[in-house]
């Protein structure tokens, strides 16, 4: 107890360590977990949930942790458990494709909430074509409702609208601050994310673009975001808007998926390469 005291957490970089066990053990149920299932843990920290996992009888744990303070204990938990691998590296940098000994099937996870979306972006893009098909992840609420908002609500997003394109994404809890420690100054949530389809989607590069071009700014219309981000003409743009029975007026957040499928298709959007301008739209 007296080492936990002595430990300085970073909350620059989301050290807000899970301290309520009963909800590590919600979690993990939840994630049903069996022999088959190569799980990754991002931010495993103190190693609240890490333990949790390894309660359930999944065959293998990855656990990135950026921070080498806390090496010797992920070590020590990795000692009496050989299932578990920690891996001490900066997620965002980490090379999923060949770094780890197999491909991770779910992700369960108290991601940084400083980096949220660029990981659960990561994810899509590199682990769900590789048959990684669940997320059970808690977020901050703010972040959550992006992830799950349907059309016509503002916190409706790209990641929101890619995640619903795979396949759903729903909160299944919130939970307060009380939860962590030190104490973050919002609400968090638990979300589940099931990849059952378009596996390959977040990667293709006209979906990408679409997106960061009609989200550019989210108080103007699509009509004036393509204009300016496309290089189109307004009676181009509304040409397009009309083919797809979309009033003049239509601003991104209220589109139902249909209809980004649709847009998808117009050669106007096919791109072969998105820039990294869209991709800080994507993960703003």
């Amino acid at each position: 107890m007296a080492e936990k005291k002595r430990f300085v957490h970073n909350t620059d970089i989301g050290q807000n360590f899970l301290i309520d066990e009963s909800l590590a053990d919600f979690i993990t149920e939840r994630a049903r977990l069996s022999g088959r299932d190569v799980v990754l843990e991002i931010g495993p920290g103190d190693g609240v949930l890490t333990r949790a996992l390894l309660r359930t009888p999944l065959k293998r744990l990855y656990a990135i942790e950026v921070d080498e303070r806390l090496r010797e204990r992920l070590e020590n938990i990795a000692s009496h458990d050989g299932r578990c691998r920690p891996i001490f590296c900066d997620a965002l940098r980490f090379d999923y494709e060949s770094g780890l000994g197999e491909r991770p099937s779910k992700i369960v996870a108290n991601l940084p909430y400083h980096i949220t979306t660029p990981l659960i972006w990561t994810f899509l893009e590199r682990l769900a074509p590789r048959g990684m098909d669940y997320m059970l992840l808690m977020l901050q609420l703010e972040a959550a409702e992006r992830v799950v908002s349907p059309a016509c609500r503002r916190e409706r997003s790209p990641l929101g609208i890619t995640a619903e394109a795979m396949g759903s994404a729903a909160v299944l809890r919130k939970v307060p601050p009380a939860a962590f420690h030190p104490r973050p100054k919002v609400m968090s949530a638990v979300v589940e994310i099931k990849i059952e389809k378009n596996a390959d989607i977040a990667n293709d590069s006209t979906w990408r673009s679409l997106l960061a071009r009609s989200f550019t700014q989210r108080r103007k219309t699509l009509c004036n975001n393509w204009c300016a981000s496309c290089g189109m003409t307004r009676e181009s743009a509304l040409r397009i808007l009309s083919r797809h029975s979309l009033k003049p007026t239509a601003r991104a957040e209220e589109l139902p998926l249909e209809k980004w499928f649709e847009l998808a298709q117009e050669p106007a959007f096919v791109l072969k390469n998105s820039d990294n301008g869209e991709r800080n739209v994507l993960e703003s």
